[in-house]
């Protein structure tokens, strides 16, 4: 039988960098420490690639349990795509992520790249809601050339690994918790240091790697030019210079609402404006609140709070940290704040993603 509601296991991956411990943190744990284990991929039916990682068979797909046990969520899926998916697909990988050390330069084709020059059906704009900084940080990121060096200055600066002239081409773009932002293909970025968040990104794997060794951990080389030469790469960057505010005026997402009652919000981060792959929504719970479902394969993640979801005979408990995931056959559901420790119930913030048209 099909299961509507689905609490999803911790699914964490390898990656080339350090971090995780926010995660840790999110889920309540006792020791929050970093390591190369700092996403957790939510819901994913895609593996993950690790170059220069020793191979784990599955890594990156989520599980689920069922009444046969654990099972691979796409196994899930695809044995009843009606129910859980309908008409469309899975358009979009979505993740928790926490950063010890600023991640390496790195970019990402356009659609329209990935399309004409790569035959390639995607390729890979990023969407950021930032969650928590850890203390002591002032959390930012890189985007964007903010001192623009020409093609043929920054093939070299990529292809010398001259770090100094690298630091130049950017200024720090501050962030605070709460915000939106969006990485357009083209545009070269690196998370900084000490952040956590929900990354939302088209399904592409699709990555220019700029900087070939960051704190003593390198890049290895089939994991930087995806299979192509330095020349094809260099076709993929947004020269344009922008300074500080250009870029804030330009990535900076401003959430508005859509919908608000007496015991729910419903906020739109990332709407069909910017891809058609995927919206980003966030549910602000105070009370016992009847949702409507858009009848797509939705992702969740609890942002904030405890509560219920519960839909006919099904319910699934969750806590701050915890992922779900809701069929695309659910008609209807309902949140339930859950009482915290001290006998009252705080808001709860849940961020759910699902495909676009």
């Amino acid at each position: 039988m099909a299961t509507g509601l689905m609490k999803l296991p911790e699914n964490r991956v390898r990656r080339n960098y350090m971090g995780g411990a926010g995660i840790d943190r999110m889920h309540g744990k006792s020791l929050c420490r970093d390591n190369h284990m700092p996403e957790e991929w939510v819901g994913s039916m895609v593996e993950a690639y690790n170059p220069g990682m020793e191979p784990v068979a599955g890594e990156g797909l989520a599980m689920v349990e069922t009444p046969d046990g654990l099972r691979c969520l796409k196994d899930v899926v695809e044995a009843d795509r009606e129910f859980y998916i309908g008409s469309g697909s899975v358009s979009f990988l979505f993740k928790i992520l926490d950063s010890s050390m600023r991640l390496h330069v790195q970019a990402h084709p356009t659609t329209a790249f990935a399309n004409e020059r790569m035959n390639k059906p995607y390729g890979k704009l990023e969407c950021y809601y930032i969650l928590h900084v850890r203390e002591g940080i002032e959390p930012y990121i890189r985007l964007g050339f903010q001192h623009m060096p020409d093609r043929a200055a920054w093939k070299e600066i990529v292809e010398t690994q001259d770090k100094a002239r690298m630091d130049g081409c950017f200024e720090k773009i501050p962030v605070q918790v709460g915000e939106v932002w969006y990485i357009p293909g083209g545009m070269p970025h690196a998370i900084g240091e000490g952040i956590t968040m929900l990354e939302i990104m088209e399904p592409s794997d699709l990555v220019v790697r700029c900087e070939f060794e960051r704190e003593g951990i390198l890049v290895p080389e089939d994991g930087r030019f995806m299979g192509r030469d330095l020349n094809f790469c260099m076709d993929i960057f947004d020269y344009t210079e922008y300074s500080k505010e250009e870029i804030i005026k330009k990535c900076r997402i401003c959430p508005r609402i859509i919908e608000e009652n007496d015991t729910c919000s419903l906020v739109r981060l990332v709407d069909d404006k910017l891809t058609p792959c995927f919206f980003v929504d966030k549910r602000i719970v105070t009370g016992p609140a009847a949702i409507r479902h858009n009848h797509r394969f939705t992702l969740g993640v609890v942002c904030a709070g405890a509560c219920r979801i519960e839909q006919e005979n099904e319910t699934i408990l969750l806590k701050t940290g915890d992922s779900f995931a809701i069929a695309a056959g659910v008609e209807d559901y309902r949140i339930v704040p859950e009482a915290g420790t001290e006998a009252s119930t705080e808001p709860v913030e849940l961020v759910t993603v699902y495909p676009g048209a």
